[in-house]
C-alpha cells in the first residue's frame, strides 16, 4: 500500500474517534520541497494506549516516549502522542516525557524549524517557527534557543551538518555559533549514532558541504571515536570537495581516515572502532591499502593485473584507482587508463572466485584420497589462478586431474 495513503487512513480513523491527527516532521518537509518522502509519521493528542485500542494491528515500538507503530495493509505508520521533554542529563535522552494536548507544544521540542511543521488532511500547514520560510531561504535553523536544543541532544549538532549536506542548505550563524559553543558535549554520543549520521552523509551527492562544517568548526576532535585517535587535533584541512569526487561510501570513509592521519597499517583497527560491519571494514581497508601502495600500478602486465583482481576483487581495485586519482597519487590519465585495463581483464577472466570453479574441496579430497588439510585451500587457489589466466579450462575432469597431480 502507498505509505501516504496508509498515513491518511490512520489520521482519518483518529479524527473519527475525536482526536487531532497531523503529518509531522520530515515527510512534511520533503513534500514542501517536492520530494517523495520515504515514510510518513503522524502526531496526535491520543494517548498511546488509545492508539493501540483504536487499531487492529500495532507494535509498541516506543511506548515510553509515546510512539506506537500502526500497521495498515503491511505498511507501518509511526504514531506519536503530543509530548514535551524535560531533563537531558546524558545529552542524549530525556529524563522525563510528559504527554500534552497542544500541537504547538509538541513542535516546540523538535530540532530544526524545517522539521517542526505539521499538516492536516486538508493540506493546511502548521508552522509556528517559520520552517517554510527557512526552506525557501535554504537554511538550517534550530527551533527556539539553539544551545538549549543541543543541550537536550548533542546528536542534533551532527544532524544539522548532515541535513545541510542532504538538502544543500547553509546552517544559520546563530545555530553555527551554538554548535561551536556546545561541541564539547559531542563526547557523550554513542559511536553507533555518530557512524549512522556519517553514513547518511556519505549517501548524498555533495557531502563536502557537511565535511566543510566538520573541518571549520573542528568537531572531529570532540566526536567518538575520533577524539581518542592520535593526531586528530592536527587533522589536515584538505579541500572538502574531494568527498564529492568520490562516489562510494567506502571511498569517502577512506578519505576521512586519510584526513585523520590514519596510516594504512592502522586502518582496519580504526574502522572497527567506528562499529562498522566486518564486511565494510574488510572492503574499506582493502581499498585504503591498495591506494597507498603504488607498486601495484607501475608497470603492470595482464597477468599481474588479473592476479591482483583475484587477490583483492574487481570493486576494491577500481575504487582504489578512483581514490588514488582524487588524492593525486596517480595522474588522472594514468588512473583512467588503468581502470579501462582492469575492467577489460575482469571481463576476460572466466572465473573470479572459488565458487566459480567447477569443483570444490570435497571433490579434491575424494579424488586424491588425501585427508583434509591446508593443501586443499592451496590447491583450489592454484586451480583458480590457472583458470582465471586462461591456462586451464573450467572443466570438472581437467580440474580434478590437475588437482590430483597437485595433491600428490
Amino acid at each position: 500500500m502507498d505509505p501516504r495513503k496508509a498515513a491518511w487512513w490512520v489520521m482519518e480513523r483518529l479524527e473519527s474517534a475525536g482526536y487531532q491527527a497531523y503529518l509531522v516532521g520530515g515527510c512534511v518537509r520533503d513534500e514542501l520541497l517536492g520530494k517523495q518522502p520515504k515514510d510518513y509519521d503522524v502526531t496526535t493528542d491520543a494517548r498511546p494506549e488509545t492508539v493501540q485500542a483504536l487499531f487492529p494491528r500495532t507494535a509498541a515500538t516506543g511506548l515510553k516516549h509515546g510512539t506506537v507503530t500502526v500497521i495498515h495493509h503491511g505498511q507501518p505508520v509511526e504514531v506519536t502522542t503530543f509530548r514535551v521533554e524535560t531533563g537531558y542529563s546524558d545529552h542524549r535522552r530525556p529524563d522525563k516525557v510528559v504527554f500534552v494536548s497542544r500541537l504547538e507544544e509538541d513542535l516546540a521540542r523538535r530540532d530544526f524549524t524545517v522539521n517542526a511543521m505539521a499538516m492536516d488532511r486538508e493540506g493546511r500547514l502548521y508552522d509556528p517557527f517559520g520552517g517554510q520560510k527557512d526552506l525557501k531561504e535554504r537554511r538550517i535553523r534550530a527551533v527556539g534557543n539553539a544551545e538549549a536544543r543541543f543541550t537536550e541532544d548533542a546528536l542534533r549538532m551532527l544532524r544539522a551538518i548532515r541535513f545541510s549536506a542532504q538538502l544543500g542548505f547553509r546552517i544559520t550563524d546563530e545555530t553555527g555559533r551554538a554548535i561551536r559553543r556546545m561541541r564539547h558535549t559531542l563526547r557523550h554520543l554513542a559511536v553507533e549514532r555518530v557512524t549512522a549520521e556519517l553514513e547518511k552523509m556519505w549517501s548524498v551527492p555533495s557531502p563536502s558541504i557537511g565535511v566543510q562544517y566538520l573541518q571549520e568548526w573542528e568537531l572531529l576532535p570532540h566526536l567518538p571515536p575520533f577524539h581518542r585517535w592520535n593526531h586528530i587535533q592536527k587533522a589536515a584541512l584538505l579541500p572538502a570537495e574531494r568527498f564529492d569526487r568520490l562516489t562510494t561510501r567506502e571511498g569517502r570513509w577512506g578519505l576521512l581516515l586519510h584526513d585523520c592521519h590514519v596510516l594504512p597499517e592502522q586502518a582496519a583497527r580504526h574502522l572497527r572502532l567506528l562499529r562498522l560491519k566486518s564486511a565494510d571494514v574488510k572492503m574499506i581497508n582493502r581499498i585504503y591499502q591498495l591506494a597507498f601502495d603504488s607498486r601495484h600500478w607501475h608497470p603492470i602486465t595482464p597477468t599481474e593485473g588479473k592476479r591482483l583482481l583475484l587477490q583483492h576483487g574487481t570493486e576494491p581495485v577500481l575504487q582504489s584507482l578512483q581514490w588514488s586519482r582524487v588524492m593525486g597519487h596517480l595522474e588522472t590519465e594514468t588512473a583512467e587508463r588503468l581502470e579501462v585495463l582492469f575492467e577489460r581483464w575482469a571481463k576476460e577472466m572466466p572465473v573470479r572466485q572459488l565458487s566459480d570453479l567447477a569443483i570444490d574441496g570435497s571433490d579434491l579430497i575424494r579424488v586424491t584420497g588425501e585427508p583434509p588439510g591446508r593443501w586443499v585451500g592451496q590447491a583450489l587457489a592454484y586451480l583458480l589462478e590457472q583458470v582465471a589466466l586462461g591456462r586451464l579450462p573450467n572443466e570438472r575432469s581437467r580440474l580434478l586431474e590437475e588437482g590430483r597431480r597437485f595433491g600428490k
